[in-house]
């Protein structure tokens, strides 16, 4: 199996071209969560089922997490995807991600920076991901923010070992979180960047950023604007917009 290795402020993947064939077989899943082992990445990236119509390239992507299971999305992955889809198909100017939310426009600003655009945050809770809503309601410590990935959001500067073993004890609660839950910690710089870190429920523990985290973060910040992100892998750039959601920053693939 032939793949490429690709990172998004130091969120790491590797990143397979399926994207000649329409469906994928439960033993390619499987020998890529071994590649996905083997090589110490984040998260496998299958772009597939691409096709173009018009002047517009669009393909899925799906994520294939280290414990098998299947995410609902990746912001930096998508910027990933970006950068290798730019690449490929240099004579295209338009590319999307498709999910069931809809289609999600890719764009190159060049210099190694690409965005995604992702729907508005969605803050009425989820029983997809949360079978006891009673349990958390906006206000509480632990508030519900979702842009396309489910994530508990905490105004609460925190340690690496602190956020570690709450994200842990969390996603172990699997009567609670069927699909577990990504926690996200934030609290606000002097120059009034926000620092963001998160434990990733795919991956089972702190990553070095997390696109759809810090967006969860900025929406849940402030309604509309820029907020500069800086996460431990980097720094990003979020947009509020009336109609969604620009997560803008660096990527790349080799």
């Amino acid at each position: 199996m032939n793949y490429y290795l690709a990172e998004a402020c130091q969120n790491t993947f590797i990143l397979y071209d399926c994207l000649e064939s329409t469906s994928l077989e439960y033993a390619f899943l499987e020998e890529a969560h071994s590649f996905l082992e083997k090589e110490g990445r984040d998260d496998a990236l299958i772009l597939t089922a691409g096709h173009l119509i018009e002047d517009a390239f669009y393909t899925r992507m799906v994520v294939l997490g280290c414990d098998r299971a299947l995410g609902e999305f990746c912001g930096n992955g998508a910027r990933a995807c970006a950068a290798y889809l730019v690449n490929k198909y240099p004579h295209i100017q338009n590319f999307y991600l498709q999910t069931k939310q809809g289609n999600h426009l890719l764009k190159s600003y060049g210099n190694g920076l690409y965005s995604v655009l992702l729907p508005s945050a969605e803050f009425k809770l989820n029983e997809t991901f949360i079978t006891n809503p009673s349990l958390f309601k906006r206000g509480d410590p632990l508030c519900y923010v979702e842009v396309l990935e489910p994530h508990l959001v905490m105004h609460k500067e925190m340690s690496d070992e602190d956020l570690f073993a709450l994200g842990k004890e969390l996603n172990q609660n699997r009567e609670l979180f069927p699909h577990g839950i990504n926690l996200n910690a934030y609290h606000v710089l002097e120059d009034g960047t926000l620092f963001v870190k998160t434990y990733e429920r795919g991956v089972q523990r702190l990553t070095r950023s997390c696109g759809t985290g810090s967006s969860a973060c900025s929406a849940f910040y402030q309604p509309s604007g820029k907020v500069p992100v800086q996460t431990p892998g980097g720094l990003l750039e979020i947009l509020l917009q009336p109609d969604g959601i620009e997560l803008k920053g660096p990527a790349f693939y080799e």
